[in-house]
């Protein structure tokens, strides 16, 4: 799985949708009257990914994300619950969490496989993982993968959720994407494995047996803990800490953000990025640069 291109929109959220609107002007000619938030956000990161590019008319598209639409979800709870009434139809209507992948596609004029997947805690992992197993029974030969998600709109919900105080991480929304192709002529680094194990010591022991190419760099989800982290640092010899969520910020499928992030970043290093989820099994992603 080799990666040729990368795009990113990360930011604060804005209240005006125009202004997503305006972003996406700058990269297509279609007028998305009806689009919402979600939609806007994942087509800022797509066409940044490819813009300037040129890719096949049989390009997947791969969504991840790990609550979808959530703006419009909220927004028809509180008119059935709260308000008592039916749901506004394009609210209900934009629900549809699928329907970003879509307009994705028909932006960039793409007719190939398109999928939205979510899995808790490891949506952008689980999303490549299988894009590769896509690509390896000749399914897919390129494709864009990106992790979107809207950032929190209650602390109290993100507190609740992770149990730490949400003033002490800023909260994002991000649209981060990858062009993946399975050839390696013109690629900017490749994903060198994905591997998922029940608990930290089988982690240590896969780490502790493998040979990583260049500078290290370590990176961490969310989930992960001080002491985790640190025996992470020990089992890579030379390794760097990146912390990416401390300068990005955090959404849902940040994996994503620090990916991208990585690759702007560096050059001829490796990112070993270990991610946890609630019920304490881990996954370990490795890029390595060129």
């Amino acid at each position: 799985m080799y990666i040729h291109s990368f795009g990113r929109f990360v930011g604060h959220p804005v209240e005006d949708i125009k202004y997503y609107k305006q972003d996406v002007s700058q990269y297509t000619q279609l007028h998305f009257r009806r689009a919402n938030r979600f939609v806007l956000l994942s087509l800022a990161g797509a066409c940044r990914c490819v813009h300037g590019r040129g890719i096949g008319k049989d390009t997947g598209v791969y969504l991840t994300t790990e609550n979808g639409n959530l703006g419009d979800t909220e927004a028809v709870l509180d008119q059935i619950f709260h308000q008592h009434q039916f749901p506004m139809p394009y609210n209900f209507i934009n629900t549809m969490s699928n329907t970003a992948s879509f307009y994705v596609a028909q932006s960039l004029e793409l007719f190939g496989r398109n999928l939205t997947l979510s899995s808790k805690q490891f949506s952008f992992e689980r999303g490549l993982e299988l894009l590769r197993s896509d690509q390896l029974c000749g399914a897919v030969k390129e494709a864009l993968i990106g992790g979107v998600d809207e950032a929190y709109f209650s602390g109290q919900q993100f507190a609740t959720k992770f149990e730490r105080n949400a003033d002490t991480i800023d909260m994002v929304e991000g649209s981060c994407w990858l062009l993946i192709k399975d050839r390696e002529e013109g690629a900017l680094g490749r994903v060198a494995a994905i591997e998922t194990f029940a608990n930290m010591s089988q982690v240590l022991s896969w780490m502790k047996a493998r040979a990583f190419q260049g500078p290290v760099q370590a990176g961490f989800g969310l989930l992960m803990s001080a002491p985790e982290k640190q025996a992470i640092i020990v089992a890579l010899p030379h390794s760097s800490p990146f912390d990416y969520i401390s300068d990005y910020g955090y959404y849902d499928s940040a994996t994503a953000c620090g990916v991208t992030a990585f690759l702007e970043r560096y050059q001829g290093n490796c990112l070993v990025h270990v991610n946890k989820d609630f019920l304490g099994q881990f996954v370990v992603l490795v890029i390595e640069q060129r």
